[in-house]
């Protein structure tokens, strides 16, 4: 987070010609010298030297107007609208003094009354002559929101009057506005060579600086505000962000620490150096600074959310969803507070389906969030729907085509389909981006799924209640010997494009070191049934449709071998005889056959009766 030095508001100077009818040598020469400092913005000695002015008696008009301004940039309102009213009754048709009256009931928050104001100067200033005139007629266009109009009159004030700071700056900050930031810290600099002095001219073009992430440029600006200004909070503030950025957290302390000295009631200042404390992994600390900032301003989201953060740290994930669920509460489109609360709730407490929500409502907060549309991968890889995970990371990658987790995670998706082409393109791109893939044996048996997504709603449907059922009786044979299925259980699945895309993935795919599964989610979409002794087995309640039931017949058979254990021979004369001898052996061998079928059931009330067989078996028949 960084903190602006003052809100975005015009800045308007004014200069004689044109404006007063009277002028007195000195008198007027000290109210012109105001308000060329003024213009070029030294506002605290053109402050001073207003108030000589209005001491004199003399062309007071101006020095009120001058000294209003310049109470403005040191945000004393009230007293700066009482000088401008002083102004203008002095000089009742001034279109500028009314620019300059509208922008004090702007900061008043009379909004009405601003915007009637604003319509009178613009009237008053149809025909502009001078650059201050030029100058509050772009104020006015600017806060009606024609915007080319207002760069252009600024445009003109510079080209009357080239040292017109002010106009510099609110050029500056159109072009900051439009995403020009070259071009913008080029105008505040422009300003700065005008007045080597202009503090908030420093401390705007930080800023600007911190948006291009040339922190080493806003740090010196930063520093040079401090040295014009050593009480400045605001820029020791921005300085420890700067430094923060840079990983100089001890540096980013001792100016938080500044901070408190100059402004202890500064409830941003705690949550950022929370934020250090918690990178440096110093709970306690960030924790007490956290509870400060909420103390300070309990109605900032920011400041639950980080402190949930703790809480996850500590593995107190109750407290943290607490404080997500008070964030949310105080600010419903904040995106980072459903993200953390997701996390809590796919990975803690096993709640997808809220973990879900939680992600689809950050993208649709903020449809550029890349790690929103990263988690919602994982939950959907989680669910092994690997095709709508493969969508959501490649939002992630479109959104940020850095997100170098989005990569692994859609090569473990595109692994999980079989496209191992895709899958090694990602993970060359991750390791491209710094990802870290080490060496490893690898699986024997890879294993792949349908790349439909399983409609968990049809298939609830499908096993509705109805009349009918099921009668099967499984068996296997082997050499020569039958064996029933007993005790097995055996699965009723009902028929859906995902599990027939799964059969027919099954019989291109499958082979010793290929196995094709479905998803952990279908698979529950089931029915169970234990066959009896004689492998028999019913599944009751069923409503017409088409099924598919499976069982693993599992058992082990007895076997026999002869054993050799030795021979005798012996001599007959001319014969010799040998003689051997052997002992039986059982032994066990563990077979496993699966078994399976399609049955469709056309009416209600039918009764299905089949066989589960390795083969025909006559005697495994009804």
């Amino acid at each position: 987070m960084i903190r602006y030095f003052v809100k975005r508001i015009p800045a308007v100077v004014l200069v004689i010609s044109g404006m007063l009818s009277t002028a007195s040598g000195q008198n007027s020469s000290t109210a012109d010298n105001a308000l060329t400092l003024l213009m070029e913005g030294n506002f605290a000695k053109a402050k001073t030297l207003a108030g000589e002015a209005i001491s004199s008696g003399k062309n007071a008009g101006l020095a009120y107007a001058v000294r209003g301004r310049a109470k403005i940039a040191t945000n004393e309102v009230t007293s700066a609208q009482q000088d401008i009213n002083e102004a203008i009754k002095l000089s009742p048709d001034n279109g500028v003094y009314y620019t300059f009256q509208a922008i004090g009931y702007q900061l008043q928050k009379n909004d009405g009354l601003s915007a009637k104001t604003f319509e009178k100067a613009l009237r008053l200033l149809a025909s502009p002559k001078s650059a201050i005139e030029y100058y509050a007629r772009a104020i006015v266009y600017e806060n009606t929101k024609n915007e080319e109009a207002a760069l252009a009159d600024y445009s003109k004030s510079i080209e009357l009057n080239p040292r017109f700071a002010l106009s510099y700056v609110k050029r500056g900050w159109i072009y900051s506005d439009r995403k020009q930031a070259d071009a913008a810290i080029a105008e505040f600099t422009k300003a700065i060579t005008v007045t080597p002095t202009y503090t908030s001219c420093y401390f705007t073009r930080g800023n600007a600086y911190y948006g291009q992430q040339q922190y080493d440029q806003a740090i010196a600006d930063f520093t040079k505000v401090i040295e014009l200004d050593p009480k400045d909070d605001n820029a020791y503030f921005n300085r420890g962000v700067m430094y923060k950025k840079k990983g100089k957290y001890e540096e980013a302390l001792a100016d938080y620490a500044k901070v408190i000295e100059l402004s202890p009631k500064d409830a941003s200042l705690y949550g950022n150096r929370g934020n250090i404390y918690f990178i440096l992994e110093k709970g306690d600390l960030a924790f007490s600074d956290y509870n400060k900032a909420i103390e300070l301003d309990p109605k900032n989201a920011l400041y639950y959310v980080n402190r949930g953060n703790t809480y996850v740290r500590w593995e107190q994930w109750d407290s943290a969803l607490n404080d997500y669920n008070k964030a949310i509460s105080l600010d419903p489109k904040y995106a980072d507070a459903y993200l953390e609360r997701g996390n809590i709730y796919l990975n803690n407490k096993k709640q997808s389906d809220l973990a879900l929500a939680d992600f689809n409502k950050v993208v649709e907060i903020n449809p550029g969030y890349s790690n929103g549309y990263l988690n919602i991968g994982v939950v959907h890889h989680d669910k092994q729907a690997y095709s709508l995970a493969i969508a959501s990371y490649t939002k992630a990658i479109e959104a940020d085509p850095a997100n170098i987790l989005a990569y692994l995670n859609r090569a473990d998706a595109y692994d999980a389909i079989g496209s191992k082409k895709q899958a090694d393109l990602d993970r060359k791109k991750y390791a491209d981006l710094g990802g870290k893939i080490t060496a490893s044996a690898g699986k024997t048996r890879s294993e792949i799924f349908p790349q439909g997504t399983f409609d968990a709603k049809l298939a609830e449907a499908a096993l509705g209640r109805g009349l009918s059922r099921i009668v099967g009786k499984a068996c296997t044979k082997k050499d020569g010997l039958i064996f029933p299925a007993a005790g097995v259980i055996v699965k009723l699945f009902p028929v859906t494009p995902y599990l027939e895309e799964w059969h027919k993935l099954r019989d291109q795919k499958e082979s010793r070191k290929t196995g094709v599964y479905m998803s952990k989610e279908a698979n529950k979409y089931s029915i169970e049934a234990v066959a009896n002794s004689d492998g028999k087995f019913a599944f009751e309640g069923l409503k017409p449709g088409k099924y598919f039931v499976q069982l693993i017949h599992s058992f082990n058979q007895r076997k026999t071998a002869r054993v050799y254990t030795g021979s005798y021979t012996s001599q007959n004369g001319p014969v010799r005889e040998t003689t051997n001898y052997y002992y039986d052996e059982d032994y066990i061998v563990g077979r496993s056959q699966r078994l399976e079928k399609f049955i469709e059931i056309k009416e209600d009330g039918e009764t299905k009766k089949f066989t589960l067989a390795n083969g025909l078996i006559k005697t495994c028949e009804f």
